[in-house]
């Protein structure tokens, strides 16, 4: 038997109840549905092909934005709205709901969650929270633990672990009892539903775990794409037994659409979709009142349909599109009545007029890795990144220092994961922005307060010809004069022999997450430097200098980032001829 299990992901406590009761309740009712059917089949005699076993809840922070103590306070908020929802309350078995406190995931509209974090938070959620849930009836004798009131995923015994493609194949040899579950992953799309940045940095996560983390092949039958993963018991992870317990998943992510304009969302919407439905339901009624007067009752078995109700689920025939629809405002007002820290005036206002509270509509996110078969190659089975998007000018602005092959070369060898799939923007130029520190600083200051204006990457073009910069993780005027732990900052020489070869990063201090790491800015002295933070540089050099307004700039030996001289010359004292600072756009697709 094939099971489904839905896993919803989202940002914050509170997500669930503002965004996606409708796709809930929805679910839950199919549940109950197929509950019967199974009753109804048992009693014949025999069990339904497939079945929706789960519905589960991952939530990838606790909501401590304002203060630490709203973190436990949160958490059990939302407890109390899913179980009001139907989710996650003890009497329910097939719904599990978590909460994670991760220290690299907070609450903030300035925070940025790496999409591989993100990515295999969730993997280590389905290892060891759905795996063992939708398999307690399965090929697992030992049935786990089913409290859905676990905070800590950690604390759930670890007795499954993922598989690679070819200890897969490898084991097919041998007896093998496999479970098939279609997980079917639902979050934000990728504008965040409202825009918030950790809602992006969701679905960014998600998707890098759909595109990169799954193996993705082509169905046989059907010329259709396929994310799968692989889990067997961890008994036979160290062995090589012929007999394996094993969970087949197939993996698909759906998406909530995001409605833009304000008014189509708390208004317009009800002249689309409830005014029309409601004129169709008054006709209908009438057609049956018409029906029976005239002796409907007496006719053939014959007759009209059955009137349509507005809470239904509609599918495409494809399955790409899914719209969940209900009528029950007091239910969702109920729900985040049980937010009582978040329930404030203005989203009192949104359960009443939102389309959220009674519509959602869902979208089938594509595979954008290639597809491979059985046979390719396990190097092949790594997709490579598409060329980065960089933010168009004004025709009369100057050329980018580096070409696309150079930029894409630094996106794979500089910057985090997290920042792979963002657009490029030039900030400042010194060629198209002028010598001036103080607009210099202005520039990059207006950047910072932008969403995901942390991260910078500076890009010089030296007096010798040589390429260097450094990748900023924090802005760089935080505030003037002062100093701000970088661990996540590194320095990079690029590198071309000739026109023809492919640009060569070399990366220092990238893999070295060091607290002594310091970007320093100062504006009295019109410097910018990367290095271990002593800005009168007697304790050890700085790794790369730009001074007096970007006329020179300096690079030495730097223990912080361990680096050699960025430059060829031997004293690492060079002219400046170009200047360039790319930031990295967020919640712009």
């Amino acid at each position: 038997m094939t099971k489904t299990v839905w896993l919803l992901i989202t940002a914050h406590p509170d997500d669930e109840s503002m965004f996606f009761i409708p796709t809930l309740r929805s679910l839950l009712n199919t549940i109950n549905q197929a509950n019967i059917k199974t009753v109804a089949a048992d009693a014949d005699g025999r069990r339904p092909s497939d079945d929706i076993s789960s519905i589960q809840l991952l939530c990838l922070s606790n909501g401590d934005y304002r203060d630490a103590s709203d973190g436990p306070i949160r958490t059990k908020e939302m407890y109390r709205a899913c179980s009001l929802i139907g989710v996650g309350n003890r009497k329910d078995s097939a719904a599990t709901v978590t909460v994670l406190d991760e220290n690299r995931m907070k609450d903030g509209p300035n925070e940025v969650w790496s999409c591989d974090l993100v990515s295999e938070t969730v993997l280590e959620h389905i290892r060891k929270r759905v795996a063992p849930i939708a398999c307690a009836d399965g090929i697992t004798s030992s049935k786990p633990k089913r409290d859905c009131m676990l905070s800590d995923p950690s604390k759930e015994t670890q007795s499954w672990v993922f598989m690679e493609k070819k200890t897969v194949q490898s084991s097919k040899s041998g007896k093998e009892s496999k479970q098939t579950i279609n997980l079917n992953l639902l979050t934000f799309d990728q504008c965040g539903v409202s825009r918030h940045p950790n809602h992006v940095d969701t679905f960014r996560g998600v998707q890098y775990l759909l595109n990169e983390k799954c193996y993705v092949t082509r169905d046989k039958v059907e010329p259709m794409a396929m994310a799968k993963l692989w889990l067997c018991h961890e008994r036979h992870a160290t062995k090589n037994d012929a007999d394996t317990d094993s969970i087949e998943f197939n993996i698909s992510v759906h998406t909530l659409r995001t409605i833009s304009n304000p008014l189509q969302k708390y208004f317009l919407w009800v002249f689309v979709d409830i005014i029309p439905f409601l004129f169709m339901w008054l006709f209908e009624m009438l057609w049956h009142l018409v029906y029976f007067l005239i002796g409907g009752l007496t006719w053939s078995k014959g007759g009209p349909q059955p009137i349509q109700q507005f809470s239904m689920t509609k599918t495409t025939s494809d399955g790409s599109n899914m719209q969940c629809r209900i009528m029950d405002p007091i239910l969702v007002w109920m729900a985040m009545a049980a937010h009582h820290s978040q329930f404030v005036w203005y989203r009192r206002l949104s359960v009443i007029f939102s389309r959220y509270t009674y519509i959602n509509d869902l979208q089938k996110l594509p595979i954008d890795q290639p597809l491979y078969d059985d046979g390719d190659d396990e190097e092949d089975d790594i997709a490579s990144l598409p060329p980065v998007v960089t933010m168009k000018e004004e025709e009369t602005s100057p050329k980018f220092l580096l070409d696309p092959p150079q930029i894409d070369a630094l996106r794979e060898a500089v910057l985090p994961a997290g920042l792979h799939h963002r657009p490029w923007k030039r900030i400042y130029s010194l060629s198209r922005d002028g010598d001036s520190f103080v607009a210099f600083q202005k520039i990059m200051e207006d950047w910072s307060r932008r969403q995901g204006g942390q991260s910078t990457l500076l890009i010089v073009k030296a007096s010798g010809g040589d390429m260097v910069g450094g990748f900023a993780d924090v802005p760089i005027p935080l505030v003037s004069n002062s100093t701000d732990n970088a661990s996540r900052s590194c320095l990079f020489k690029l590198q071309v022999e000739k026109e023809c070869e492919e640009p060569v990063v070399k990366v220092y201090g990238k893999d070295c997450f060091s607290s002594s790491k310091k970007i320093l800015f100062s504006g009295s002295r019109r410097m910018v430097a990367f290095g271990g933070g002593y800005s009168d540089g007697l304790d050890e050099g700085f790794g790369l200098c730009l001074s007096d307004g970007f006329a020179r700039g300096t690079t030495a030996r730097c223990m912080a980032f361990r680096n050699e001289p960025l430059v060829s010359d031997k004293d690492g004292v060079f002219e400046v001829l170009d200047v360039e600072v790319w930031g990295f756009v967020f919640g712009q697709f």
